[in-house]
């Protein structure tokens, strides 16, 4: 039943204030609620096919989906009242009606006054779309009262504030626009890697710098997306000290205009963890705690479990990257089983790419440490995954993983196909890392590593090539996920 699918993810987001304030509104309500009993069958945790079970096991005269679809319209009730009560655009939404209705009842005074009220919340929110509705309202009530109470002057004067919020929404709406695309390409093709990929992004560099030039009005919401426009542009193009830049001022915008942050504050977060994948890729590790921190703070909030979940993902996986990335294990080995049971018994609940990103911090975690059996284990939860995680920019990554995991296995054949397979998926010359190259050959070689002279020679071409990859902005993109040249080096050195 795909409402009850619904129903168990709409009941496992609630927070707890979500789940105090719904049981004591059922608790007022009279008759029988076997709605409540159902909620507390789902909350426990009882596999979708118990829960029917036990359901009319209790109840064989009740309808189950009848008790479906009424817990399921209490609890959206519920939630709606309650985001009328804390949420500010949703409250001047019911404003705006209470405005309507006063209005029909001939009730004009107090009808332009409710107006007046959203004009003046939504203007200091800079909530530009209930501004143009408030105004036009206004219009379109002094319209039935023939304008009796004001001027010509006075009505053109209204007339070119509407106009002005109206360009407003436009270039906002441009804005936005260009930053999604940014942010498609960046979801479906992965940070850039060439020359080639930063010059197809210019396209949308010159068409935000022309929004900036064609408007003068500095707004919160402008501001916001052009920054994050920026910040993301050069994060992508490898550029992390101009993208760190733009990520710091983005964050002071923030916090200069706390009341406009969204709730939950999610392009806060992307400015935070944007900051934090530029300190990353740039191996600025001691930089990372101080934004870390201001991850813990969102994490404090009265958000939806999803999203709270998410953050905290995000905390680990920077914590992580901190330090596995500077070779302790040890703590990055504590770290993991810290998380065990409120993080990775709950990946489910997180977007696909986190939980390809957490699946693989443990199967790099156990290639370093040489737990081979526990990386094979967590690879086969990606690989088993079907199409589902083949999509991801982060799913090329795994493919290379699995490739170092097989070749420690001896598994030749696997990791022969597979590089054909890699290669015949992307343009080899114009679109592969330095590394993957390097990799590929090495890999294509381990067998041979018991020849003295095969070793001399992979080992000569890997310290020759070593300077030119480390030099590369877009080959530490690469690096900074897993030290595939010091894999290779170790493989070498200590080769049995």
């Amino acid at each position: 039943m795909k409402q009850l699918s619904s129903l168990i993810i709409l009941i496992n987001t609630l927070s707890k204030a979500e789940k105090r304030n719904f049981r004591m509104t059922a608790n007022l309500q009279t008759g029988d609620k076997k709605y409540l009993w159902l909620c507390d069958l789902i909350e426990a945790g009882h596999p979708v096919e118990e829960i029917h079970e036990r359901f009319c096991a209790k109840y064989p005269c009740g309808s189950f989906e009848m008790a479906v679809k009424h817990l399921y319209r209490s609890l959206m009730d519920c939630l709606v009242n309650l985001r009328r009560k804390r949420d500010v655009q949703t409250k001047m939404f019911a404003t705006l009606s209470e405005a309507d209705i006063l209005f029909e009842r001939a009730l004009y005074d107090e009808a332009f006054e409710a107006l007046d009220r959203v004009k003046k919340v939504s203007t200091m929110y800079e909530l530009d779309a209930l501004t143009l509705m408030a105004r036009r309202n206004e219009l379109k009530y002094l319209n039935i009262l023939d304008f009796r109470s004001i001027n010509e002057r006075q009505l053109i004067g209204k007339q070119m504030k509407i106009v002005e919020i109206i360009k407003s929404i436009r270039s906002s709406y441009f804005h936005s626009q260009l930053y999604d695309i940014l942010k498609l390409r960046l979801f479906h093709e992965g940070y850039v890697h060439s020359e080639k990929q930063k010059k197809d992004l210019d396209d949308l560099v010159l068409s935000e710098l022309n929004i900036i030039a064609n408007y003068s009005k500095k707004s919160f919401e402008t501001q916001k997306l052009h920054l994050l426009f920026q910040s993301a542009y050069y994060l992508d193009s490898g550029n992390y000290k101009m993208a760190v830049r733009f990520y710091r001022t983005l964050i002071e915008l923030f916090e200069a205009n706390r009341h406009l942050i969204l709730n939950p504050p999610v392009y806060y977060l992307q400015a935070i963890t944007g900051i934090l994948n530029s300190l990353k890729t740039a191996g600025l590790y001691e930089e990372m705690p101080f934004f870390i921190n201001k991850l813990k703070e969102i994490a404090q909030g009265e958000y939806a479990v999803d999203f709270i979940l998410n953050v905290h993902a995000y905390i680990f996986l920077y914590q992580f990257a901190g330090l596995f990335n500077t070779g302790n294990f040890t703590g990055a080995a504590t770290l993991i089983s810290e998380q065990e049971e409120t993080l990775f018994k709950n990946l489910l609940f997180l977007q696909l790419d986190m939980q390809l990103d957490l699946l693989l911090t443990l199967v790099r975690l156990h290639i370093s440490t040489g737990n081979y059996a526990e990386a094979r284990k967590n690879m086969k939860k990606i690989t088993a995954s079907g199409k589902m995680f083949y999509t991801l920019p982060a799913y090329h990554y795994a493919r290379l993983l699995n490739l170092i995991l097989q070749t420690e296995l001896k598994n030749y054949d696997f990791s022969e196909n597979e590089i054909k397979s890699i290669k015949r998926s992307i343009n080899y010359e114009k679109q592969m890392y330095m590394t993957e190259k390097l990799l590929f050959k090495f890999i294509q070689r381990h067998h041979l590593l018991d020849r003295q002279k095969i070793r001399e020679q992979l080992l000569k071409q890997i310290r020759s090539e070593r300077p030119k990859i480390m030099k590369n902005k877009y080959e530490r993109q690469l690096l900074c996920f897993f030290d595939f040249i010091s894999w290779m080096e170790k493989n070498i050195l200590y080769y049995q």
